[in-house]
């Protein structure tokens, strides 16, 4: 993480009402893609902010991949609920303007585009701290510094091959065998989540805005790290749920899953309260 810009916006978060979430009133631009980029920007949106995805034109494809609950993809669905959109093509002049004008009014850019995609399209931190140098700028990579240059499709099969989070979930006597759980996603997203939130708090107390670099390698190093010390040496086994509609009815798991509009989602798993005052 490492400041960058002039300090010349305004940096200090909007006031917060009787039962706002922590990041309500700051926007978040992302142009992700898949899992990894989406889920941060949907964690950030659970608490509170406001996020705009920045899609291609026609919609991002992941729209239509099954199953298809509805208009869309459950799975898009599931990642992007309460998201706007707005389509534009980067490669263009008009939609490359489009992606600053949006950034010029967020507090956090956000993206995992492959190393040099930023800069192919003039958009990397540089340009975007010329419109909004209070800006978080958060990318959700793959390999970061951990391959050479030109490095291989960061994907989270990959990831776990080649850093043994693969060997780690495979069951006794098993040939290593990546998750399908894509785990590295899952957790990636977290991470950059998390750096988010650090980099927003970072912002408002030194004036200036901040870059976030996060990556797949990252949350694949927890893994082995923790396996490494001893805490999750042997693989954990779980009842498998196969009918998630039957999961969102079973009251033991009313905490967890909300149903809207006849379809079942995650619910936040926090809450947010003003403490009373004792005096």
């Amino acid at each position: 993480m490492a400041a960058a810009g002039s300090g010349t916006d305004a940096t200090a978060a909007p006031p917060l009402g009787p039962g706002d979430a922590p990041l309500a009133g700051l926007r978040v631009v992302e142009a992700t893609s898949r899992v990894q980029g989406p889920l941060a920007g949907h964690l950030l949106g659970l608490l509170g902010a406001d996020v705009v995805r920045l899609e291609p034109p026609g919609g991002d494809p992941m729209r239509g991949v099954p199953p298809v609950a509805g208009r869309y993809s459950a799975r898009f669905q599931a990642l992007n609920r309460g998201k706007r959109a707005v389509e534009a093509d980067l490669k263009s002049p008009l939609g490359r303007a489009t992606a600053l004008r949006l950034a010029a009014g967020a507090d956090v850019f956000l993206h995992n585009w492959p190393p040099g995609r930023a800069a192919r399209l003039r958009l990397d931190h540089g340009d975007l701290a010329a419109v909004r140098p209070a800006l978080v700028h958060a990318h959700a990579g793959g390999w970061a510094g951990l391959l050479p240059h030109p490095q291989p499709l960061g994907t989270d099969y990959l990831v776990q091959a080649y850093c043994g989070v693969a060997a780690l979930v495979a069951g006794p006597g098993e040939p290593p065998a990546p998750s399908l759980l894509t785990i590295t996603d899952v957790l990636g997203g977290l991470i950059c989540a998390e750096g988010v939130v650090a980099a927003l708090l970072a912002r408002a107390r030194a004036g200036v805005g901040v870059r976030v670099e996060t990556a797949l390698v990252d949350a694949a190093r927890l893994i082995t790290d923790s396996a490494a010390a001893g805490q999750s040496r042997a693989p954990v086994r779980a009842g498998v749920v196969t009918d998630l509609a039957a999961m969102a009815a079973d009251p033991a798991y009313s905490a967890a899953v909300e149903v809207v509009d006849g379809m079942a989602y995650s619910r936040a798993p926090w809450t947010f309260a003003p403490v009373e005052d004792a005096r």
